[in-house]
């Protein structure tokens, strides 16, 4: 293979990664990858928000209903994010 060609193959390669990459907007407004440590952070201490305010409404009522889908929510993307970021650090090492 040529050099040209190569370069092509690379160039190619890096294109389609960087659009298979999924960001995140944070807490503070900042946009940070899907997966890294902040991303999990945040999405952690908005689930422990989230339930210290479920925690305050009355059993059965429609708000902890509310609380309680969001909480749920906020975990499965944890769960992704989590797994994107065992992914990311798999091919590192």
């Amino acid at each position: 293979m040529e050099v040209g060609e190569r370069l092509i193959v690379e160039y190619v390669k890096l294109l389609t990664e960087s659009s298979r990459m999924r960001e995140a907007d944070v807490s503070d407004g900042r946009r940070v990858g899907w997966g890294s440590p902040d991303h999990i952070e945040d999405l952690e201490n908005r689930i422990v928000d989230l339930s210290r305010w479920r925690d305050k409404q009355k059993k059965g009522s429609e708000a902890r209903a509310n609380y309680s889908r969001l909480i749920s929510r906020l975990r499965s993307e944890l769960t992704s994010a989590k797994k994107r970021a065992e992914k990311n650090s798999s091919k590192k090492a």
